[in-house]
């Protein structure tokens, strides 16, 4: 017995949401819609990484409140003063700058633990030199937050 809504032996009828064969959809299926991209802010400058360090330097070593603060609240005090003292396209948000914290504070301590392979005898321009060598590690990177880490 053959069934009507079959057209040949391996498809699916018109209302079967299933692949046949081939592996393709029916045309009239919809297709599905990529994701969208994250909402992408503008990249840091350094003037804004500045303000960022100046804002965890100011409230890292608050001794009124200390350690007697959320995370939340702690870094909600951070980003008022980032939005405060710098303009940004749009003002950042306690996500942004945290991130963007952590992501400095593990390139800088990477740089700073390649610096300190300093032999006697080094001038400053040869602790650097060493120091960008071993940061990159064999790759074309150049350390880029040399005035985010002499401010720390």
């Amino acid at each position: 017995m053959v069934n009507e809504n079959f057209q040949s032996v391996g498809e699916y009828p018109e209302f079967s949401s299933q692949i046949n064969r081939g592996g393709m959809t029916r045309d009239n299926e919809v297709a599905p819609t990529p994701k969208s991209k994250r909402n992408q802010q503008p990249s840091w400058n350094t003037e804004q990484n500045l303000v960022l360090i100046s804002g965890w330097i100011k409230y890292g070593t608050y001794s009124v409140v200390g350690r007697n603060q959320t995370s939340e609240a702690y870094w909600g005090k951070i980003v008022e003063y980032c939005n405060e003292h710098c303009s940004f396209d749009s003002p950042r948000n306690v996500v942004a700058c945290r991130n963007r914290f952590n992501y400095m504070n593990k390139l800088i301590n990477k740089w700073v633990g390649a610096k300190r392979m300093q032999r006697s005898g080094w001038s400053e321009d040869d602790v650097l030199a060493k120091a960008q060598e071993l940061y990159a590690c064999g790759k074309n990177v150049q350390f880029t937050l040399k005035e985010e880490w002499h401010a720390l």
